[in-house]
């Protein structure tokens, strides 16, 4: 069954070749027609997998596309091999994700994953790709889905998620600006409230 969609050109050679995106299939941007390759699980991830050991018969298997289109795919890249790895789910066998092939690989020892996202240079490029067109339009996309709204109010239904948020807002009523903006709020609600009380003569507040 062709539940997958392959992108013979990956999403991330597409981005640093500047691809224009505008071609679309089940709300997911595929760049150019010839880019989109209809395909199982397994073979999706065998032709990842070939990538990365600069082998395209897989891929040559299912599809015939024009040179122009396999002069830009990537050979080598370890971004196919963790994309192999995880659309594989452990069942093809060859598929080594031990030492140095593991994405935790870092020099000989495998990294903090949580530190590593903290670092500055990490935070930087997210905030930088976050505000591009492309990334904007896809998680604004992504947040209007029925799967995310489901699973949004399935999240925010958790004990876990109220006791969340309940210490959010506590943290967030102590800021200065907090207590600024609602000193304010307040104020201005009181003051409405004792010209209703009281009466101005007029009618200029409900017209």
């Amino acid at each position: 069954m062709s539940n997958h969609k392959h992108h013979i050109i990956p999403i991330y050679k597409c981005i640093e070749l500047g691809l224009t995106t505008s071609y679309k299939i089940d709300g997911k941007e595929f760049y150019f027609k010839e880019n989109c390759l209809p395909t199982t699980r397994l073979v999706h991830a065998d032709i990842h997998w070939g990538y990365y050991c600069k082998d395209l018969s897989t891929l040559l298997e299912h599809c015939n596309p024009p040179q122009w289109v396999i002069d830009m795919i990537p050979l080598g890249d370890k971004r196919d091999m963790w994309s192999a790895q995880y659309i594989a789910l452990g069942e093809i066998e060859q598929i080594d994700m031990s030492g140095e092939n593991s994405p935790r690989w870092k020099g000989g020892i495998t990294y903090d994953k949580k530190a590593y996202g903290q670092r500055p240079e990490r935070k930087a490029y997210e905030k930088k790709r976050g505000q591009t067109p492309e990334r904007k339009a896809y998680m604004k996309e992504h947040y209007q889905s029925p799967e995310y709204k489901a699973y949004d109010k399935k999240r925010k239904a958790t004990p876990e998620y109220k006791a969340y948020m309940k210490a959010y807002d506590k943290k967030r009523s102590e800021t200065p600006e907090y207590k600024a903006y609602h000193k304010k709020y307040d104020a201005e609600r009181n003051a409405r409230k004792k010209a209703e009380r009281q009466g101005e003569g007029t009618l200029k507040e409900f017209i």
